[in-house]
């Protein structure tokens, strides 16, 4: 959304102007002839009002407001939560300047605000959403912010804390309209929660987080293991026919590079994504306290089809971490970790209000042994989800609502005294408004 409004000072000031003029070329006959530019000049004012005193930057704001509220029942015990989407998928607002240089050439700058206010991916025990605690708030957060130089014919360089090159190559490619609301992530999903063995809280170090651990930034994503934002430089080439690569780096160390494809063709939607980096930044994202050594790197791809005569679509997305440099304490290195998931479903226009959505999804999470379930002695586990849900788009609103299902069950061998492990559901309803 553009801001273009002035100010009700500004206004009044400006019509102040007009009836003043209009009394003049009254009452010297004039015709009208000392405001015949008027309505041009009270244009460009007003449209650089917003811009503090620049005409040479213009502004666009975006966002959205995103909440859930989710049931959920641990083979235990039952609660309902109110919560957001996440970190990257929370409530925000965009700020977007940009101006042009010359022909083919722009500058502009990024700044993006996120609500943590709720936000369900707490990563630490003591500070995160679990079972007996309903809320965690890390408030706002400037999750983004940078500058760029862009050329329509060599590409686009940006500089400073922004989404690095490989970001949610995989993810990302989901056109459905179900990408925020439902994807193979722990961003909405209650990563500190305990899985529960014969209805006990114990052992209280085995999260559902600790089987979808990421060493890459040291985080319970799932997915995406390498996704979260970094100050990095990074690189965009053009598009052409279709294809795009990136490349970036990030302090302090953290390379990425992926490309990517968006196309139709023969009736078909289609987009696909691959993506690789390495890290080896010991304190990215979280420092984890029995870590000696880090140098993780990570291999997604993901893609989507969609038939758009029916609406039919796929969405299938692959990951795999090789953990071979990283060290914890005792001489311990973690397991390589691999996680798969797909998505199917229909997307069509059966009434005026927009698009509906339903869909079913299903994921498995491999041997990604966090440290915490290391040292319980879990030497090989296993993560299944299964759910899906409908959503139904209100294009006059700019707005999804949605109903959504998930089911997750574990299984682990090596850790002594742990029985079998108890599933979790979760029933949630939502809305997201766009502006």
């Amino acid at each position: 959304m553009r801001r273009r409004s002035a100010s009700p000072i500004f206004q009044f000031a400006i019509a102040s102007a007009v009836c003043i003029c209009a009394g003049y070329a009254e009452a010297a006959d004039l015709s009208g002839d000392c405001c015949a530019d008027l309505d041009e000049r009270i244009a460009e004012l007003e449209a650089t009002a917003a811009r503090k005193g620049t005409r040479k930057v213009k502004l666009t704001m975006s966002g959205y407001v995103a909440q859930e509220i989710t049931g959920w029942d641990d083979g235990g015990k039952s609660n309902v939560y109110l919560h957001g989407l996440g970190p990257t998928q929370a409530t925000h607002i965009k700020f977007n300047g940009e101006a042009t240089i010359s022909p083919g050439w722009t500058a502009g700058y990024m700044m993006r605000i996120q609500n943590l206010d709720d936000n369900p991916f707490g990563r630490s025990g003591t500070a995160a959403i679990t079972q007996d605690r309903s809320a965690f708030s890390q408030g706002l957060n400037v999750q983004m912010s940078y500058w760029y130089l862009q050329s329509k014919a060599l590409g686009t360089v940006s500089v400073g804390r922004q989404a690095p090159a490989a970001k949610s190559a995989a993810m990302f490619t989901d056109q459905s309209g179900t990408q925020i609301i439902d994807n193979y992530t722990f961003l909405d999903g209650f990563p500190q929660f305990i899985i529960r063995s014969g209805g006990d809280l114990s052992p209280a170090a085995l999260t559902w987080g600790q089987l979808a651990f990421c060493y890459s930034q040291s985080v319970p994503l799932g997915g995406d293991c390498d996704g979260l934002v970094m100050n990095a430089v990074r690189y965009d080439t053009p598009v052409i026919a279709g294809f795009s690569a990136s490349a970036s780096w990030g302090e302090d160390d953290d390379w990425q590079v992926a490309a990517r494809y968006a196309g139709e063709f023969s009736g078909f939607k289609v987009l696909l994504g691959i993506g690789y980096s390495g890290s080896t930044d010991e304190r990215l994202a979280v420092a984890l306290p029995n870590l000696i050594a880090k140098d993780s790197s990570y291999f997604q791809a993901g893609g989507y089809a969609e038939h758009l005569a029916t609406g039919l679509f796929l969405h299938g997305a692959y990951g795999y971490e090789d953990n071979s440099g990283t060290l914890l304490a005792g001489d311990a290195t973690p397991p390589d970790g691999e996680h798969w998931y797909v998505k199917v479903g229909i997307r069509r226009k059966w009434t005026p209000l927009g698009a509906t959505v339903v869909y079913g999804d299903y994921g498995q999470y491999i041997d990604q042994i966090g440290p915490s379930a290391l040292a319980l002695g879990v030497r090989s586990s296993e993560i299944d989800l299964f759910g899906g849900g409908v959503v139904q788009e209100l294009d006059s609103a700019s707005m999804s609502l949605w109903l959504k299902y998930r089911n997750q069950s574990a299984n682990i061998s090596g850790a002594s005294g742990v029985g079998p492990l108890d599933d979790f559901r979760a029933l949630s309803t939502g809305a997201l408004i766009r502006f």
